[in-house]
């Protein structure tokens, strides 16, 4: 008869355990080390926001009430738009330092399972991650009708960020503040999604779009922030 050895738990007393404060990159909207998510419909500035983020990150113009920071690398990922006609004039736009914003542009097959992300934060010091829109990173419907097959996704990009002290921002396409697909990531995620944000555009015409905060498991909700997506506009207002 074979025993079952039993295996001891590791207990530690909370008073062995040291603080360690939030570190932010745009308090209270994007911590370091975490995962954010900032969803909304189609058109409405997902990418634009992401662009404006990127050139806050590596060139310091920084977007309302961000403290000011050292320079620091982004890693981009994008499947839906071209880095060359798209992505790479939005950023000049925004005013990014594109020496310092990383894509993978190889032809090998990709998807937020993958081991080397970690391996890619650590190699090029990423301080920031963004992943545009996640839907094209996933081997499943996000809004299907099983969630728990995407947790798994979701708890990795946590851990990264935690082990990584990288803040990891995904965009997801949804139907915006209030509807079913939206508010997905505020309760079936919820515990391990650290900020949930949500653009909204009042029309196809709108020249602005609104920033609204609707979930911070660290801090208040911050305050709802425009953004104008014309060319040539500022970073972000608040009305």
């Amino acid at each position: 008869m074979f025993q079952i050895r039993e295996k001891s738990r590791a207990v530690t007393k909370m008073s062995e355990i040291k603080e360690q404060p939030v570190k932010w990159l745009w308090y209270p909207y994007i911590p370091f080390g975490k995962l954010t998510v900032i969803h909304g419909a189609p058109d409405s500035g997902k990418t634009m926001f992401a662009c404006r983020l990127m050139a806050a990150c590596t060139n310091q113009i920084n977007l309302e009430e961000m403290e000011k920071r050292s320079p620091g690398n982004v890693l981009y990922f994008t499947a839906d738009d071209d880095l060359s006609d798209m992505v790479r004039p939005r950023l000049i736009e925004a005013g990014a330092d594109l020496s310092r914003v990383f894509v993978v542009n190889d032809m090998l097959p990709f998807t937020l399972a993958d081991d080397s992300i970690e391996k890619l934060i650590e190699d090029f010091d990423i301080q920031v991650m963004i992943v545009d829109p996640i839907q094209e990173y996933l081997e499943y419907e996000v809004y299907g009708d099983e969630p728990e097959l995407i947790y798994p996704i979701i708890l990795k990009l946590e851990r990264i960020a935690k082990h990584t002290g990288c803040a990891i921002l995904v965009t997801a396409y949804s139907d915006g503040r209030g509807g079913k697909n939206g508010d997905r990531w505020k309760f079936d995620f919820a515990e391990k999604i650290s900020s949930v944000l949500c653009l909204e555009r009042a029309g196809t015409e709108a020249k602005e779009s609104s920033l609204i905060h609707e979930k911070c498991l660290l801090a208040p909700e911050g305050k709802r922030k425009v953004f104008m997506l014309e060319d040539g506009a500022e970073n972000g207002n608040c009305p």
